[in-house]
């Protein structure tokens, strides 16, 4: 790699939510809510690449991991329609260790 930065492909993965893979191959994803009326809403997920096998194998009910586990956790997110908020969720009920925060 050149001493150019990495630049993360960032993609939508649902109407509100983006997610890329950092560098280390770590996943954030970060996500808004702007609904007139009301205070706007944004939050940020991070999870560790150490924990892709147990968090894909929670998601998905595959316990074979896949072979780009980050972009095929990326690409199930799409497909299946999940959230931070199941992210989440599946971390706090398993022990996987995760960042969530939120600021309005």
């Amino acid at each position: 790699m050149t001493e150019k930065e990495f630049e993360p492909e960032v993609i939508k993965i649902n109407d509100s939510e983006n997610a890329h893979i950092d560098a280390n191959g770590n996943l954030f994803i970060d996500g808004a809510s702007y609904i007139e009326g009301m205070d706007d809403y944004e939050w940020f997920f991070a999870v560790n690449s150490e924990h892709f096998p147990m968090l894909y194998k929670k998601l998905s009910g595959i316990s074979e991991p896949p072979e780009d586990i980050g972009n095929e956790l990326i690409k199930f997110l799409q497909e299946n329609g999940k959230k931070v908020s199941d992210l989440t969720e599946i971390c706090k009920a398993n022990g996987i260790a995760h960042h969530f925060s939120n600021w309005m």
